[in-house]
């Protein structure tokens, strides 16, 4: 029986561990960029989202600003209008007073 060397099967065996080191390794490197590529994907993509969102309550904020601004217009001048209709039956409620008054009585 011819009987290989020791150092020639350590070799061997060496080369065989170092092949399956470096396959772990780049299959272990490959899912962890993978894994950070679709972090970074997932990342952009919130962000454009969150930009949306942002812009959609923005103008939804100016609506209710438009809202409230015509609010103010028209309760200030139903109040204008409603100060002016007391003030005329102010007027008129002295004007009725006078008028009923008895001539004698002056």
């Amino acid at each position: 029986m011819s009987e290989i060397p020791v150092t020639k099967r350590a070799k061997h065996w060496w080369r065989r561990a170092e092949v399956w080191l470096l396959a772990g390794l780049f299959v272990i490197s490959g899912v962890t960029i993978g894994y950070q590529l679709g972090m970074y994907s997932a990342q952009r993509l919130m962000t454009a989202q969150l930009a949306d969102i942002r812009q959609a309550y923005d103008d939804a904020l100016g609506r209710k600003d438009k809202k409230l601004e015509t609010l103010v217009e028209t309760t200030s001048e139903a109040a204008k209008t409603a100060a002016q209709a007391a003030e005329t039956a102010s007027q008129a409620a002295s004007k009725a007073a006078e008028g009923s008054s008895l001539p004698g009585e002056r």
